[in-house]
């Protein structure tokens, strides 16, 4: 179902880059003593620092007051997941916002950020926006995909498939959080072109294939074929939350 033909060029990578995740997720708590006062040690801050005892992480914390732009970001961030105006509403009475910073770049990394979302989550927190890739939940929603943790659950919680561009380019956004590249196609009619940018990432996330430069990959043995090759010009400046340091795969139809 996965054809991949003709290896032509292996692209020799320099060391993998470190790369950190970063969440946002507004509550109702007054202080950092009433958010982790209530997770029976498995997690301590310290300073600007959360401490993930049992897993041996730590995470950067930052804390702030209310954000009257929480709800607009919020909104943005949930069209794809289908946010309630009953959440936003509630997006725009926190008390308090908090980011949560830690490395990734891999799915086990990846799940344990997840699943301290979640307990925050638990605890007093509203909902989770992921500012490296814009993708916005509901509370309830990010406890199942997180508690489910699965790699498949993952990459719901870490990444858009389907952002456009104006001239119709279809790609993705926040596979580096899964220390994976994005994926970005041309010329193709959308609900087309999200079909194959989604199902090109499950396929790599779930078949986990070694891909080279120059092998070909379609949906299925009647659907088009499409050539892998990477895509050298980046959507997001090198300092924007987007921006994908592991690189881009372009599919072109054949």
């Amino acid at each position: 179902m996965w054809p991949f033909k003709k290896k032509i060029i292996e692209i020799r990578r320099p060391e993998r880059p470190v790369f950190n995740s970063v969440i946002c997720i507004p509550g109702y708590w007054n202080d950092a003593i009433e958010i982790f006062g209530q997770t029976e040690g498995k997690f301590m801050v310290v300073g600007d620092t959360i401490i993930d005892v049992e897993n041996q992480r730590h995470y950067k914390f930052e804390m702030y007051g209310h954000n009257s732009e929480m709800r607009e970001s919020f909104k943005l961030g949930g069209i794809v997941t289908q946010v309630t105006e009953d959440f936003l509403r509630q997006i725009n009475e926190h008390v308090s916002v908090i980011y949560i910073t830690g490395n990734t770049g891999n799915f086990e990394k990846a799940r344990l950020l997840a699943k301290l979302a979640e307990l925050l989550c638990e605890s007093g927190g509203i909902g989770v926006r992921v500012e490296t890739s814009g993708k916005a939940f509901e509370k309830d929603r990010w406890i199942e995909l997180s508690s489910q943790g699965t790699d498949a659950n993952i990459y719901e919680l870490f990444v858009i498939d389907s952002l456009v561009l104006h001239n119709g380019t279809t790609y993705s956004c926040g596979m580096h959080n899964l220390g994976l590249m994005d994926v970005i196609v041309s010329g193709v009619e959308f609900r087309e072109a999200h079909k194959l940018v989604r199902m090109f990432n499950y396929h790599r996330i779930i078949d986990k294939p070694v891909i080279k430069s120059g092998e070909t990959f379609s949906l299925d043995i009647d659907s088009p074929k499409y050539l892998i090759i990477e895509e050298h010009q980046q959507l997001y400046d090198v300092n924007s939350l987007f921006y994908n340091p592991f690189g881009i795969w372009r599919l072109v139809r054949r």
